[in-house]
């Protein structure tokens, strides 16, 4: 996937795509590390674009509602199925990291 077409949209489907538990977002030295969680193992990269990261960020503060919460969720739907994804912002060395949590929806 190409950092600079990197958006929360294909961040989520690529996550749901390889069966990934979580995405952690947080914040270093070099940009913003997304890490995908798969049990107790992850994978990640570095997005050093900081207007892509800005984005990113914004989308999702905005979509869980997070403006004025720690902890918010996000309707989706994907594959044919739907997902819960409980977004959870904490503090990481001064500051926000996220946690989105990928839960199939029960219907």
């Amino acid at each position: 996937m190409k950092k600079a077409s990197l958006t929360l949209h294909s961040m989520i489907e690529e996550a749901l795509q390889t069966g990934a538990d979580s995405i952690e977002l947080e914040y270093v030295a070099e940009g913003l590390e997304v890490t995908y969680v798969f049990g107790d193992r992850g994978i990640g990269e570095i997005i050093d674009n900081r207007r892509v990261i800005s984005e990113i960020v914004r989308e999702l503060i905005e979509q869980a509602k997070l403006e004025h919460q720690s902890r918010g969720i996000l309707e989706w739907a994907y594959g044919g199925k739907s997902y819960k994804i409980h977004v959870e912002e904490h503090e990481s060395f001064g500051e926000s990291a996220f946690r989105l949590i990928l839960t199939e929806s029960r219907r």
